[in-house]
């Protein structure tokens, strides 16, 4: 018999977690079992105590609480470690999960699948239908992650639209980065990259509710901050890919590079000279910037500000001084929009 974990990372969910939680157990999931595993990541609210109270009416639900606050890659990676499925989703505390879910998870054991990648709605503010992400693949096509990456570069690229084999993810053992937003997009390229056989189900597994907190909806220093650091990581992984598969690496190397000079051409105007000097320590632990700017990639393609900034940081971070008026008109300017 089949079995599968849903992890579900939380942190200030209260006023989405009834809704994630009745998603799933709203799901015809007949003689498949199942367990969702919330993992708290130091919530402020009433979140546990919803939690907790489902847990009273429900043994499949299982609660663990972070004593720090270590991001949703932290969580995850409690959830992956405690996991006793045959398989594996995760599922954001502010969306739901339809019937595609667990059609997706029986076709994965059916035809013996390292990943599933499902069909993907998007709802607005009223929860109204406002995009549904599809390829154009029947359920029965099986193919590798290199062989999807390649036709869909730049297709939904969230963890939570595909469901995993957990024998993969142990195989694979590349954890989520922790202490990060955006997280998962080099997760998801390196699964990609190694696994040997997939498919597609073109049926709703997964509702992504419009929120207007979310990170993806706001933009600081620490967001731009931490998304030049999975610029990082994807260069990181480019390198080891790069003699296995030189078009994967290069895919990789321009996704990299686009995250780098993103987040480079805002985080001068929005980041303090305290946090850029900060950010460059970050940088400097995750990466040799040395390396990374002597490159020879091809799709290596990083601005010439995007280099300055790399090679000349002390520079970059005193003209941020000395330009801080210029700045501060600039950012009150950009409230005023």
């Amino acid at each position: 018999m089949m079995f599968a974990s849903l992890i579900i990372p939380t942190h200030n969910a209260s006023s989405t977690i009834i809704g994630c939680l009745g998603s799933i157990y709203g799901l015809a999931w007949h003689d498949m079992d199942f367990e969702i595993i919330v993992v708290d990541d130091c919530s402020t609210d009433n979140t546990v105590e919803i939690v907790e109270n489902y847990a009273t009416s429900y043994s499949n639900l299982v609660l663990f609480q972070q004593s720090e606050n270590h991001r949703q890659g932290s969580a995850r990676n409690v959830g992956i470690a405690s996991a006793k499925g045959d398989f594996i989703v995760f599922v954001d505390c502010d969306d739901e999960v339809d019937s595609g879910m667990v059609t997706a998870i029986r076709m994965a054991d059916e035809l013996g699948l390292d990943m599933v990648a499902m069909r993907v709605t998007k709802m607005s503010a009223k929860k109204e239908i406002d995009k549904v992400i599809a390829l154009p693949y029947s359920s029965s096509t099986v193919f590798t992650g290199n062989e999807f990456q390649k036709e869909h570069p730049f297709w939904f690229s969230g963890v939570v639209s595909y469901v995993f084999r957990s024998d993969f993810l142990k195989e694979v053992r590349y954890p989520f980065a922790e202490d990060v937003l955006y997280e998962d997009s080099d997760f998801l390229y390196k699964h990609l990259f190694h696994a040997k056989r997939m498919s597609y189900c073109d049926e709703c597994g997964y509702k992504v509710l419009f929120n207007s907190a979310s990170v993806t909806h706001t933009i600081s220093y620490r967001h731009l901050s931490d998304y030049a650091l999975l610029g990082t990581r994807m260069l990181g992984l480019c390198e080891s890919f790069w003699d296995e598969s030189k078009e994967y690496a290069e895919s990789m190397a321009a996704g990299g590079s686009y995250n780098l000079n993103k987040a480079f051409q805002m985080l001068y105007l929005l980041g303090s000279m305290k946090e850029i000097a900060s950010f460059y320590d970050r940088f400097d632990a995750a990466y040799d910037r040395k390396l990374l700017v002597g490159r020879k990639t091809p799709s290596l393609n990083l601005t010439l500000w995007t280099t300055f900034c790399l090679r000349h940081s002390n520079v970059a971070v005193l003209l941020i001084g000395l330009a801080s008026p210029v700045l501060n008109f600039i950012r009150k300017h950009r409230v005023k929009r």
